[in-house]
């Protein structure tokens, strides 16, 4: 079909391994190592993966959905996505197939503003002193959990909105520049930034980009990203992203 991607999941190599095991043991009852012969569990799992399903988004990005679905489908699953029309369609035991489209209808709610607050440090394991008293508590708090610098300054900080699927380009301080698309609010508190980069720019140098790359972040949990500075190992350059949304009491669309 044109303008589609086919997905299948393959089964894992465990279960081929363990199956090779018990037969060398000889643990094998008769009738399961005889070929061609269907037990009745297994003609009643095969029938039920012949249930397909057409979910088309009405909100939300179907790429976006994607990764996700094939994570929660069964090996024997499959999933087909249809750009033009912003459609998945799902093929899949009912049982799970039930699963995911009450994740796929949660997934497509209404796009909604996410607040963003993000923070630009240089970081060093020289200097004296903990200038943290500037930024918040809880950055404080993952700064001291998982970074072994000694001493921060402030190079730029910024808060602002953005909409569920929109492009977002940002200056932070005056070197600093900021791009991604934001994803989409996931219903255990999750949200990808999608294509982030961050340039830096200084009097009488070239631009310089420091990071290139996808991000996941819990919403209300800051994400600390420590990236190498000045080729030193003595310091670094630290980005802490907090994301906050309506969704952040982890209600479902639909609550």
């Amino acid at each position: 079909m044109r303008g589609a991607v086919a997905v299948r999941r393959a089964l894992a190599a465990p279960v081929l391994l363990a199956g090779a095991l018990l037969a060398a043991a000889g643990t094998l009852q008769p009738a399961l190592a005889q070929p061609g012969r269907v037990q009745p569990g297994d003609a009643q799992q095969e029938a039920e993966t012949q249930i397909r399903h057409a979910f088309t988004l009405q909100h939300q990005r179907a790429d976006d959905a994607l990764e996700w679905m094939q994570n929660e489908m069964s090996p024997q699953g499959t999933i087909e996505l249809q750009r033009a029309t912003n459609t998945l369609v799902l093929r899949d035991r009912s049982s799970v197939l039930e699963h995911l489209l009450a994740l796929l209808r949660d997934f497509d709610h209404p796009r909604q503003q996410i607040e963003f607050e993000i923070f630009i440090l240089e970081a060093s394991r020289r200097g004296s002193g903990d200038p943290r008293s500037e930024l918040p508590a809880q950055l404080t708090d993952e700064l001291g959990n998982w970074l072994a610098f000694t001493s921060y300054r402030l190079l730029g900080e910024g808060q602002f909105e953005a909409t569920e699927g929109e492009n977002v380009r940002y200056e932070i301080g005056t070197e600093f520049r900021l791009g991604f698309r934001v994803g989409t609010v996931l219903l255990d508190r999750r949200l990808k930034l999608y294509g982030v980069e961050i340039e830096r720019s200084r009097s009488a140098v070239l631009d310089e980009r420091v990071f290139n790359g996808h991000l996941n972040v819990w919403v209300g949990k800051p994400l600390v990203l420590a990236l190498p500075y000045r080729g030193s190992d003595a310091s670094g350059l630290v980005v802490a992203v907090t994301v906050r949304s309506p969704r952040e009491d982890g209600l479902g669309a639909g609550d």
